[in-house]
């Protein structure tokens, strides 16, 4: 993927309240493009796609846990269910990068999120 393909990907997913961060990764975890500086290493970007490539039950980002409710080969919708954290939502892109992004409980629900990261991904 390339920086202006993600930047127009960023303004279509912003067009609802309560989408916070986007990142996306290569097929192989690595860390392509963040909208903006926040707290994500490496090795935490890999265990999240991990977990979304492997049907683990659950996923951690920023240390909270998020609950994985839907998950297969194209989509990935998870929720911070404890600590009212928001959602985790995630797409792969016609390239076969990941995208994915932190939303809040606004905007859309969790499910509402995961098919609007999926629609924009393969616009």
């Amino acid at each position: 993927m390339e920086l202006q393909r993600f930047n127009y990907l960023v303004d279509e997913l912003r067009e609802y309240d309560g989408m916070e961060e986007i990142f996306v990764l290569s097929p192989e975890g690595e860390i392509l493009f963040k909208s903006e500086e926040f707290q994500l290493s490496d090795e935490e970007a890999k265990a999240i796609l991990k977990a979304w490539k492997e049907n683990e039950p659950a996923l951690l980002f920023q240390s909270y846990r998020y609950a994985i409710l839907k998950n297969d080969e194209i989509q990935l919708a998870a929720k911070n269910i404890v600590g009212a954290k928001g959602n985790i939502v995630g797409s792969i892109t016609k390239d076969g990068d990941y995208i994915i992004a932190h939303t809040q409980d606004k905007g859309l629900i969790l499910l509402e999120w995961s098919i609007f990261i999926n629609k924009v991904a393969w616009s």
